[in-house]
């Protein structure tokens, strides 16, 4: 890691995703994941303007017991108060998956304003979770039975709807299935939100900031082998060799394909002729 910060930072995060799921706290796991693009970045305070933005929603409600009636106030105060929503004219900029940088700028993508929008509802003790649709992801509203897109401040659809939304974007033989619509792990939502930054980074080829996302991905789930080839490819980019080499052995050590061993065990030996003899 190139400072102190940032290596704080990853550990930060490293701990919150070794917990289970149920115990991970998204929004701080996210503004862990943040803290190494932005080392500054105080997380209590965000954190704190979470738990301002609670009370105040409360505050709004004419019932804070009900639980319509605090869902009612959220949205108003999200969307109609605070005009939190999507970035359309500038959807691949980095920042839209930064939780403290929407919660600055009031625009994001759909999965981090979900995840801001589970953060206060988390606090108001509402029943809502991250829905991972293909290609949008939405929040589920379990007490209106409906759920809502962040993106197009804080549209209420039905499952109905999210499906014709679903069709819209990949065409009417889009084959739907109501599993889309289950509750999306707060590990796969943290796994989703770096992987759009993985694809940004990997689409401009700056190799280092995809490299450090990548490792991030690969404490989430490390399984995925075919990170590891592109970490190593990231690696020999930026000069490092020999941790493109541990790259390529943890490859083989997980549950890759034959064709993914084959072209690690190709690159290590390119790496390996090409490594400086020791004396």
């Amino acid at each position: 890691m190139p400072d102190s910060s940032q290596y704080h930072f990853r550990v930060l995060f490293t701990n919150q995703v070794s917990l289970t799921d149920e115990e991970v706290d998204l929004p701080r796991c996210a503004l862990y994941f943040a803290g190494e693009k932005f080392p500054d970045l105080d997380v209590d305070e965000y954190l704190a303007r979470l738990d301002s933005m609670a009370q105040r929603v409360a505050g709004n409600s004419p019932s804070s017991g009900d639980s319509e009636s605090l869902l009612q106030a959220l949205n108003a105060y999200l969307f109609d108060e605070e005009k939190f929503t999507g970035n359309p004219a500038d959807y691949y900029n980095p920042d839209n998956s930064y939780l403290n940088r929407v919660m600055d700028s009031r625009i994001g993508i759909p999965i981090t304003l979900s995840v801001l929008y589970l953060g206060v509802a988390e606090r108001l003790n509402l029943s809502c979770y991250g829905v991972g649709m293909p290609g949008h992801f939405l929040v589920a509203l379990k007490d209106l039975g409906l759920f809502l897109d962040p993106f197009h401040s804080g549209q209420l659809l039905s499952a109905a709807d999210c499906r014709r939304l679903a069709q819209d974007m990949f065409g009417p033989n889009f084959a739907w299935t109501d599993e889309y619509l289950a509750p999306c792990p707060s590990k796969l939502i943290i796994y989703r939100m770096l992987n759009n930054l993985r694809q940004i980074h990997l689409h401009k080829r700056d190799y280092g900031r995809h490299a450090s996302v990548v490792e991030k991905m690969l404490l989430v789930d490390s399984t995925v082998s075919g990170l590891y080839l592109e970490l190593a490819q990231s690696q020999v980019h930026k000069g490092e060799t020999e941790a493109a080499l541990r790259s390529l052995q943890l490859l083989k050590e997980s549950p890759a394909s034959q064709k993914e061993r084959d072209v690690a065990d190709e690159l290590i030996e390119i790496l390996l002729r090409g490594r400086p003899r020791a004396d």
